[in-house]
């Protein structure tokens, strides 16, 4: 145990600034525990999404074994990809997000390849909006969210 304590100290300074990089890039790393042998068992996990970037769990695991590789200890990374919750998409929110992007529903029936029956029946509330429904709204929005900052830089 004093060989890992050790080998934590020696790098501390490289690690915590590598957890403070991730957790701003919205990747949280998790210290799970510390076996007998040696080996650093960690929890690396996307909470967010920054720019639209989504972590794989080879991506993931990647990350974990680089923020302790200074320690020099065996590291075994738990990844946990990023997970949409959909519940925040609402009809209000969807409204929202045509206005900020002045989007008409003929654009929405265009683009997302919906007949405009169904869109209008989502819309008024009468038809209620799935988890793929409201996944794909999320998306769609966050592309134009995306175009429009990167057009602005």
């Amino acid at each position: 145990m004093d060989t890992i304590l050790q080998s934590l100290k020696t790098g501390k300074s490289d690690v915590l600034k590598t957890l403070s990089l991730y957790r701003a890039q919205g990747v949280d790393i998790q210290l799970l525990n510390i076996d007998a042998d040696n080996v650093l068992k960690v929890k690396v996990s996307q909470s967010r999404l920054i720019n639209g970037y989504i972590l794989n769990q080879k991506q993931l695991v990647e990350r974990g074994k680089k923020a302790f590789e200074p320690t020099g200890l065996k590291i075994i990374v738990v990844p946990v990809v990023f997970s949409l919750q959909v519940d925040s998409i609402t009809l209000d929110w969807i409204e929202c997000k045509m206005k900020e992007f002045g989007l008409k529903r003929k654009d929405l029936i265009k683009q997302l390849a919906i007949d405009k029956s169904s869109l209008s029946l989502i819309l008024k509330g009468k038809r209620e909006l799935s988890k793929p429904m409201r996944a794909t709204f999320y998306y769609y929005f966050l592309t134009y969210e995306l175009n429009r900052d990167f057009r602005e830089f």
